[in-house]
């Protein structure tokens, strides 16, 4: 946390030195970017893994962080945009049960399946100061905040079992600061990479600008 505090700072002092030091610029005023991007780490799978590691039969999913994020440029160096992020983590086990037989007076095993599921959602708009800028790199800072919506789902195949499903969270909003670099092999088309206090830590993924 103190090495990503320190480049945050860095950022900002190499931001007000460089700010108009480049002639030529990847985005300006009027650029529309478009970025989907994958993250890591899982936070959440990573704290299932050790139920996983400590229980024989579990088994544990997750996907992203993954999302989209859309920026307009006001000007040369300030942008406003939004940030739609998604991940899960997945949890399922089995489990056994005698159940008996009337047809043949006999007392069999039956085997269900058990699964839970939370998915967390968040929509950020976001502020992006653009510094030193050449005609293919566009290096940026700024900050996010939104929303914060989770839903947990717990389903089994155990005959009569009611299945579940909850909404909520700790704080309904969310807060994002961010450091990213955009490389444009193309004059539309390039590579992001950012990151971020708080969720996601570090993502990648592709740029398209119009």
């Amino acid at each position: 946390m103190k090495k990503i505090t320190l480049i945050f700072a860095s950022v900002v002092v190499f931001a007000f030195v460089g700010a108009h030091t480049a002639s030529a610029q990847a985005v300006e005023e009027g650029s529309i970017i478009i970025d989907p991007y994958y993250g890591a780490p899982n936070f959440g799978k990573i704290l299932t893994d050790l139920v996983d590691d400590n229980i024989d039969g579990v088994e544990t999913t997750g996907i992203g962080p993954l999302g989209l994020r859309a920026e307009y440029m006001l000007s040369d160096r300030i942008g406003v945009g939004v940030d739609f992020i998604y991940n899960s983590v997945g949890l399922s086990y089995q489990d056994s049960f005698p159940v008996f037989n009337s047809d043949n007076n006999t007392l069999e095993t039956e085997v269900y399946d058990y699964d839970w599921k939370m998915e967390r959602i968040r929509i950020q708009g976001r502020f992006s100061y653009h510094f030193a800028t050449t005609d293919v790199l566009d290096p940026y800072f700024g900050a996010g905040a939104g929303t914060n919506f989770r839903s947990w789902t717990f389903e089994s195949t155990q005959p009569g079992y009611e299945n579940d499903s909850d909404t909520g969270t700790l704080l309904p909003f969310s807060l994002r600061f961010f450091v990213g670099m955009r490389y444009y092999f193309t004059e539309n088309i390039g590579l992001n990479a950012e990151i971020g206090l708080i969720d996601p830590l570090l993502s990648g993924g592709i740029s398209v600008k119009f």
